[in-house]
């Protein structure tokens, strides 16, 4: 299979660096090398609620470390999260870990219910002293993945409107610096901020309707926090360690092709090239930030006649953002194991030239992930390298934190449109991860084949993916019955003889035929050839129609003209 050529990269006018305009680094407790808690950690952050608390950093080895929440005085007392659901409450709850020879340190605070505001200390028996305030306690969810997760808020549909309202101070969010190598500079001016007018605009816009869907549905005290980590442009082998790729053909593959591209090149020659490209990227995305926020409905047919097309791909070097490995190095290891209750996932553009492995990939990642989630309690081959997870194995290993994916939506480049040559790789993609959540336990897809924009690959409607992720969790995660959330899944397709029903109608296993909610069209060929491609274990049945199982009060909604694979 041959690579392909289209430009994915940042979302446009996304901030490249994540790190949020105007955080003041004199303003965030940091420590020293003696004592140095994990960047994540900031005044102003929201902690995970019924789980024990990970408090984590890095320091001199056999220094102790002590942590402690407590309520300021005349503040809220801090309840206690207990099995049997008994009310205690406490001033405060610490914990203590002695730094390991490596100079890691993590210790767990008891769990407790939301609430707020608190202060989190951590502290040695030296004199130092590290103090973060306006800390509350709730739900936190990290949002991964590549430039539809990243495309921000401000940059989305009906910004204006959107950030103008977004003032929360219960829905907070820390962006996690987006880099290649470790920047401990970059890290100490990351903070965790509060969603307002002048803060939301840089926060995943997926992120943002999520959260704020959660705040509406969990109850007005409990706070809910997203930690921002995604670059655009990434493969999901960007998200993995070396390890994890070195265990499968397909990760093998990815690492090969790197190690070829960087070979017999020097530091001076990637300097030169990455700098000539920055500056040029730097220059396009600023101008169609700009011209996108002057003219709302410009179109990329202009954009690109006027600014040329995305400079795309950036050059492959050893400190790359977007290399194999590189920001799983320099983003979710440096946030892990933060307290979550789960994680989004929007990928798999990058990745369409490699498609047929990409369930492989994505089902090491998970697992990879959740195993950074839950030290001391990782699961491995005899060998400690770690496999893919399946159905079998699934039963009898942790199914947490789970990992809530967007099925990429309906996409073409005019281009491609025109040369009737669509080579059907998203369609793979999306059958991926829609196996992913058959074949894992805790994994979920919500379907956006509905959000789609012709020859747009960043569709600006981040609204629905993000209350459909919502709904997914308040359904599949909190328990809320009540909450539809599954779209139908196909059972079988069939082409009709015109005497089962209504010619090219979608039936369903409640009874009734269904065409397109929206334009009455019924379901043609073009629709059995599009679910027989994205489910390869669909069949043809004598009864004619295609059937859908439904799942909640999920029901078919699109028609054949508007599903593109």
């Amino acid at each position: 299979m041959s690579e392909s050529t289209i430009a994915t990269g940042p979302a446009p006018g996304a901030n490249l660096s994540g790190v949020h305009e105007g955080a003041d680094p004199v303003d965030k407790p940091i420590g020293s090398p003696k004592l140095r808690p994990a960047a994540v950690f900031s005044h102003a952050m929201v902690l995970q609620r019924r789980q024990p608390i990970p408090v984590f950093g890095t320091g001199t080895p056999g220094r102790t470390v002590i942590a402690t929440l407590s309520s300021p005085d005349q503040g809220r007392p801090i309840t206690l999260h207990t099995p049997d659901a008994s009310d205690a409450v406490s001033d405060s709850v610490s914990a203590f870990a002695t730094i390991d020879g490596k100079g890691d340190w993590l210790l767990a605070l008891p769990a407790v219910e939301a609430g707020g505001p608190y202060t989190l200390t951590v502290s040695d028996r030296s004199g130092i002293m590290l103090k973060y305030l306006d800390v509350h306690v709730g739900e936190v969810w990290l949002a991964g993945g590549q430039s539809n997760m990243e495309l921000e808020l401000r940059n989305s549909a009906d910004a204006d409107q959107a950030v103008a309202a977004s003032a929360d101070p219960l829905l907070r969010f820390y962006n996690t610096p987006k880099t290649g190598v470790i920047d401990t500079d970059a890290e100490d001016h990351a903070a965790w901020q509060i969603a307002g007018p002048d803060t939301s605009g840089t926060m995943s816009a997926v992120a943002y309707y999520f959260a704020r869907r959660l705040r509406a549905e969990l109850g007005p005290d409990v706070p809910v926090g997203i930690v921002d980590c995604y670059i655009g442009g990434t493969s999901i082998t960007s998200w993995m360690s070396r390890d994890t790729l070195r265990t499968c053909e397909a990760g093998r593959g990815y690492l090969a092709r790197f190690d070829a591209a960087i070979a017999d090149k020097t530091d001076e020659q990637f300097a030169a090239e990455t700098d000539a490209w920055q500056t040029k990227f730097n220059t396009w995305n600023d101008a169609i930030g700009k011209a996108r926020a002057a003219e709302p409905d410009i179109t990329w047919d202009t954009l690109n006649a006027r600014y040329g097309e995305c400079p795309w791909p950036p050059p492959v070097t050893p400190t790359s953002q977007y290399r194999p490995t590189g920001p799983f190095g320099t983003m979710i290891e440096r946030v892990a194991p933060y307290g979550i209750a789960g994680f989004l996932w929007y990928q798999g553009e990058e990745d369409e030239a490699y498609c047929g492995s990409y369930r492989e990939l994505l089902g090491l990642l998970i697992r990879e992930w959740r195993d950074l989630w839950q030290p001391g309690r990782q699961t491995a081959t005899g060998d400690g390298a770690p496999h893919c997870a399946t159905a079998e194995d699934a039963q009898g290993r942790d199914a947490w934190p789970p990992f809530l994916i967007v099925q990429l939506p309906q996409w073409i480049d005019k281009n491609t449109a025109a040369a009737n040559a669509d080579p059907l790789h998203w369609p793979v993609i999306r059958e991926a991860q829609t196996d992913a959540a058959r074949a894992i336990a805790g994994v979920h897809t919500i379907c956006t084949m509905d959000c789609g924009e012709f020859d747009n690959i960043h569709p600006t409607d981040k609204r629905t993916p993000g209350e459909r992720l919502a709904d997914c969790a308040l359904r599949h995660v909190y328990g809320r019955s009540d909450v539809p959330a599954d779209g139908p899944t196909l059972v079988a397709a069939a082409a009709t003889a015109g005497t089962a029903g209504p010619a090219g109608a979608a039936r369903t296993n409640r009874g009734g035929w269904h065409g397109c909610h929206g334009c009455g069209n019924g379901f043609g060929a073009d629709a059995i050839r599009l679910f027989r491609t994205a489910h390869r274990h669909a069949m043809l049945r004598p009864c004619g129609g295609i059937a859908i199982r439904r799942h909640g009060s999920g029901h078919a909604t699109a028609c054949a003209r508007s599903l593109r694979p």
